[in-house]
């Protein structure tokens, strides 16, 4: 029997490409992302009927997330926009159903641009962001490994309520 997918079990991480070195992070306090793909399809008309051209693929991302205070990933992502510089984002399916064997996650991963970082703060209503990041070239489908801190931003597990219990990642 099918199941549904939880949107609060797909996230995003992102890391400046120029900083390979560090391991991706989380923004935190994500309301929503959509991950779209498109084509343009150009009809053209011949003697022998309608035909169709295709277009190469286009993608993007559009986030929204609450602001949160001190969150160094807000911090870089804003400065990526202003400084124009290249990101790496993954879509990663949290969902400990689909953990492989090997304690990976499916996910996608793009390099691209964000093209916008938009602050919003009505007098009623928490801080938000928003943005829009353009995939250049294809995104790339595979498994990611979550490091500790990263599943820790996920979820925490449960933990009992003896001494001694280490924090845990995400349940599992």
């Amino acid at each position: 029997m099918q199941e549904m997918m939880q949107g609060k079990n797909r996230i995003l991480l992102f890391r400046k490409l120029s900083d390979q070195r560090t391991a991706a992070a989380k923004l935190v306090f994500q309301t929503s992302h959509t991950f779209s793909y498109s084509r343009s399809l150009d009809a053209i008309l011949t003697k022998d009927g309608r035909i169709i051209k295709v277009g190469p693929l286009e993608s993007e991302v559009s986030l929204e997330a609450i602001q949160a205070k001190n969150d160094p990933v807000s911090k870089m992502l804003k400065e990526a926009v202003i400084k124009g510089e290249k990101l790496e984002l993954w879509e990663v399916s949290v969902d400990e159903e689909l953990k492989t064997s090997e304690g990976k996650y499916p996910a996608v991963y793009a390099q691209g641009f964000l093209g916008s970082w938009e602050d919003s703060a009505g007098a009623e209503d928490e801080a938000t962001v928003s943005s829009t990041f353009t995939v250049e070239l294809e995104p790339q489908f595979g498994e990611a490994t979550l490091t500790a801190e990263q599943e820790d931003a996920v979820q925490y597990a449960y933990t009992d309520t003896i001494a001694g219990e280490e924090p845990g990642g995400v349940e599992g």
